[in-house]
């Protein structure tokens, strides 16, 4: 009997974290598991096209995820065959509060650092609420994943979680869907000037400010640079985000591109100005492409990741000027090879079985 995995999604919204979860389904289907998804949402969104023609989803049909919790408690006692999975917080709590109802197991992956206290609009009470909740809740789960070794020892300490309940293991990319997602792609970029490159759901740990504050210099040293982020900018803040750029000579935000692929095979430079990361995919996803990669040290991996003027550069958080050194010294990598696999699978599919 192949072992059946549910995975809980919020909604259809396509995200970084979504990627993840989508590389999770394909590798355990690789490996024979029965994956079908759990939409809470309704059925609409940019994931849509990812999941539908794969795999088996359920659409829950609610705008809010604490709304839903009795019917996935219904959908839980109904479908007792297998192991039910997260990848969003809330998603989490309410799923790890359905799963203790209905005595299934659940596994977790934290999206975030649990100390990161640059989340705007989570502090004070609320935050404390959510650290009490998850420090009785996660205590239920199967297993908890963290992306890294330093986010491990966050969440024990932070939760308080027994050290067997939490394993750290770096997400994973499907290397092969990546290439080929960008296959016979044309160039989306000006073959004449220098392409830097960013994607993300612009948000304040993003640090898209950071990149504008080191524009200028990158700019009066190439001329023909052109700065391009692609990802979701409806948000209030990454509205600020964007008008604030106005001032700037060729720094264009393309907002979301359910295929983002093409760009960063196409790029000359990537650039990670984060804050903060749980664990940087999209950088390994512009080494498939040995594209140089220009990052703060927004996680400690990223000194794993990246090999100072061998692949790209790194430099301190909030550092504009260093990351505009970088990102000029970056664009004459030529030849670069990328090694870096630090994933280990057989833990991922012990977490399931």
């Amino acid at each position: 009997m192949m072992n059946k995995v549910y995975f809980l999604l919020p909604d259809l919204s396509a995200g970084g974290a979504e990627r993840v979860t989508i590389s999770i389904a394909r590798l355990l289907r690789k490996e024979g598991f029965d994956v079908e998804f759990v939409n809470i949402g309704f059925h609409s969104g940019e994931m849509l096209t990812w999941i539908e023609p794969e795999f088996k989803m359920t659409n829950l049909e609610y705008g809010r995820v604490l709304k839903a919790i009795f019917k996935l408690k219904t959908f839980m006692k109904s479908h007792s065959d297998g192991i039910y999975f997260s990848s969003r917080e809330h998603v989490s709590i309410v799923g790890l509060l359905t799963a203790k109802m209905s005595n299934r197991q659940m596994v977790v992956r934290i999206p975030n650092m649990p100390r990161n206290n640059l989340s705007k609009g989570v502090a004070g009470f609320k935050l404390k609420v959510i650290k009490t909740i998850n420090q009785w809740l996660l205590k239920s789960a199967k297993i908890v994943i963290a992306q890294n070794e330093e986010m491990r020892e966050q969440l024990l300490n932070f939760y308080n979680l027994p050290n067997d309940k939490v394993v750290a293991i770096n997400n994973p990319v499907d290397v092969d869907y990546v290439k080929n997602a960008a296959e016979g792609s044309e160039n989306p970029f000006n073959t004449t000037d220098i392409n830097f490159l960013n994607v993300c759901n612009i948000a304040y740990t993003k640090g898209i400010d950071v990149l504008e504050a080191a524009w200028p210099k990158v700019k009066a040293s190439i001329p023909n640079a052109h700065m391009y982020i692609v990802g979701r900018d409806t948000s209030e803040y990454a509205q600020k985000i964007v008008n604030d750029s106005s001032y700037l000579k060729d720094f264009t935000f393309l907002g979301f591109k359910s295929n983002p692929y093409p760009y960063l095979k196409h790029c000359d430079v990537f650039v990670l100005p984060s804050r903060m990361e749980g664990f940087p995919n999209v950088v390994l996803e512009a080494q498939c492409f040995n594209r140089p990669v220009v990052s703060t040290t927004c996680v400690a991996v990223i000194k794993k990741i990246i090999q100072q003027g061998v692949n790209g550069y790194y430099c301190d958080v909030e550092d504009a000027d260093t990351l505009a050194t970088c990102m000029i010294k970056a664009v004459n990598m030529k030849n670069i090879i990328n090694n870096y696999n630090l994933f280990d699978k057989e833990l991922l599919l012990k977490c399931f079985r």
